[in-house]
C-alpha cells in the first residue's frame, strides 16, 4: 500500500490541488492511515482503481452518458454504408466489453467487490452481530422500560435505542471494524446465555 498526501497525490496523477479535492467531494478518495505518524493519507492503488472506473482514461472526464457511436441521419446512409457500420457496431461492442472488463477489474482492486459467497457469509454474520447487539440493548434498558408506565415513552426509549444499536452497526461497516467485533458478539452471545440461565433459576 503506497500512501501520498493530497499534494503528492495531485503531482502523481499530474493534476491540480483542485482536482484532488473534487475527487474527495465525490467519494472517489480512499485514504489510509500512516503507521509512523497516524496521519490519514490517500492510498494511491485503491484510489487510482476507484478513479479509473469513473473517469475516462483517454480524456480524464466522466464516462457516463457519453454515446458509443453517433446514430445514423437517414435509412439512405444506412443502405449505403451497411458493411461499414456493422463493422462499427462490432468495433463499438468489442469496446463496451473491454470497458466494462476494466471497471469490474478496477472495482475489485479498489475493494468495492466481493464474491457472492463471501457476501453471503458476510451478510449471515452481520445478521447474527445485529441479534446480538439488539440483544444485548434490551437487557441493558430493560430496568428501565419496567418503571416506566407511559406506553410513549417506553416506545420512545425503545426506538432511539434501536436506531442508535443500527447507526453504530453502519459506522463500524463502513470503517471496517465489524470484522474484529467477532469476539465482541461472541461475548454478547455469552452474555445471553447466562442470563438466560439466570432467569431461569428464579
Amino acid at each position: 500500500m503506497t500512501l501520498m498526501t493530497k499534494g503528492e497525490f495531485a503531482r502523481h496523477r499530474g493534476v491540480g490541488k483542485s482536482a484532488v479535492s473534487n475527487w474527495a467531494k465525490k467519494g472517489l478518495l480512499v485514504l489510509g492511515e500512516c503507521p509512523e505518524t497516524s496521519v490519514l493519507k490517500v492510498d494511491v492503488e485503491r484510489t487510482e482503481a476507484r478513479i479509473n472506473t469513473k473517469l475516462d482514461p483517454m480524456r480524464g472526464r466522466p464516462t457516463a452518458g457519453v454515446p458509443l457511436m453517433p446514430a445514423p441521419q437517414s435509412d439512405d446512409v444506412v443502405d449505403l454504408l451497411s458493411g461499414r457500420r456493422s463493422a462499427a457496431h462490432v468495433r463499438a461492442d468489442l469496446a463496451e466489453e473491454q470497458l466494462i472488463g476494466q471497471r469490474l477489474k478496477n472495482k475489485l482492486a479498489a475493494g468495492e467487490l466481493a464474491p457472492a459467497v463471501e457476501l453471503k457469509r458476510r451478510s449471515g454474520e452481520l445478521g447474527r452481530v445485529c441479534r446480538e447487539r439488539m440483544h444485548s440493548m434490551f437487557r441493558s434498558i430493560a430496568e428501565r422500560l419496567a418503571a416506566e408506565r407511559d406506553a410513549r415513552t417506553i416506545m420512545a426509549i425503545g426506538g432511539a435505542e434501536i436506531d442508535q444499536v443500527f447507526s453504530d452497526l453502519a459506522d463500524e461497516v463502513d470503517s471496517g471494524l465489524l470484522a474484529s467485533d467477532d469476539d465482541g458478539a461472541e461475548e454478547a452471545s455469552i452474555e445471553n446465555e447466562v442470563a438466560a440461565a439466570e432467569e431461569a433459576e428464579e
